[in-house]
């Protein structure tokens, strides 16, 4: 019994389980892409990560994000086509929340999220950090601010280039190792609150102001004075309505009995109302009216 559970531990040894093989993901890449005041006044957060090749799949990759951050997608690429990840979390984890992945393929996987902005007036500061449970081979970082944006600085410094819609800056690095942090302070000024990318709009103009005098506007002075037109179009419609159902109905005109036709050359019938005369009768006996020959 002694020689078996010795050779069982050996096994284990050389043979590791799959959860052991699990226990170290590695990020082949990680793209980390922050998009200031894009389309809300907050800092847009994107993350693109790949594991390596080599990996077993399935595997739970665990991503963490700000406790404050707003967690707003969490996808895959499918031939350029993002479509929602299956994950689970977030679960609190400190000053942190995790998203776990579950990675059954190797593709791109896609996170995004808001975060506040810090505000001193015109002045906009923000502190990003990486603080992964994942070794990572290439780590990039590309960092977007307005184009109106003036005295932009990060530490450690990174220098930046003028672009549409965006002045635009990033940096790179190999290697961080698991729970090894990477961390980057950004704060510019803009006299604007206008986002990059603002919301669709219809392109419909006003011809006039829109204000309480406009035409069609509903307020509570003319209030009244539209339901009471309203009230008497209902009354109209249903006056027409009465009329047009008394117009469909035939007339209720009392009927004339039409004379009857004589049954043979000698009877005599009144013209008027159709009884039979007696003979020598010169006035109708039912109705009095004379007799025609």
């Amino acid at each position: 019994m002694r020689k078996w559970s010795i050779l069982l531990l050996a096994l284990m040894l050389v043979f590791p389980s799959p959860a052991d093989a699990q226990s170290v993901i590695t990020l082949d890449s990680l793209k980390v892409r922050l998009w200031a005041e894009y389309d809300q006044p907050s800092m847009l957060v994107l993350y693109d990560f790949q594991v390596t090749d080599d990996t077993l799949l399935p595997a739970n990759v665990d991503i963490r994000v700000p406790k404050d951050g707003n967690i707003i997608a969490i996808a895959y690429d499918d031939a350029g086509s993002l479509l929602n990840a299956e994950f689970t979390g977030p679960v609190e984890d400190g000053d942190w929340q995790v998203i776990t992945f579950r990675v059954t393929e190797y593709t791109t996987y896609h996170l995004e999220y808001y975060q506040a902005l810090t505000r001193e007036g015109d002045l906009r500061k923000f502190t990003y950090q990486w603080s992964g449970k994942h070794p990572v081979n290439d780590f990039s970082l590309e960092i977007d601010v307005p184009a109106d944006s003036t005295g932009v600085k990060t530490t450690p410094a990174i220098p930046f280039v003028q672009g549409q819609p965006f002045l635009s800056g990033g940096a790179m690095k190999s290697g961080l190792e698991v729970g090894e942090a990477y961390q980057v302070k950004l704060e510019y000024s803009r006299t604007s609150d206008t986002t990059v990318e603002s919301p669709p709009s219809s392109g419909v103009e006003p011809s006039t102001p829109v204000d309480t005098t406009a035409e069609g506007r509903v307020t509570l002075d003319n209030l009244p004075y539209i339901l009471g037109g309203f009230g008497v179009i209902l009354i109209l419609g249903a006056a027409y309505y009465y009329w047009r159902a008394n117009m469909s109905q035939p007339s209720a005109k009392p009927r004339r009995r039409r004379a009857a036709q004589p049954e043979s050359d000698s009877q005599t019938y009144c013209h008027e109302c159709g009884a039979r005369a007696q003979p020598g009768d010169r006035f109708c006996r039912t109705c009095g009216n004379k007799l025609r020959a």
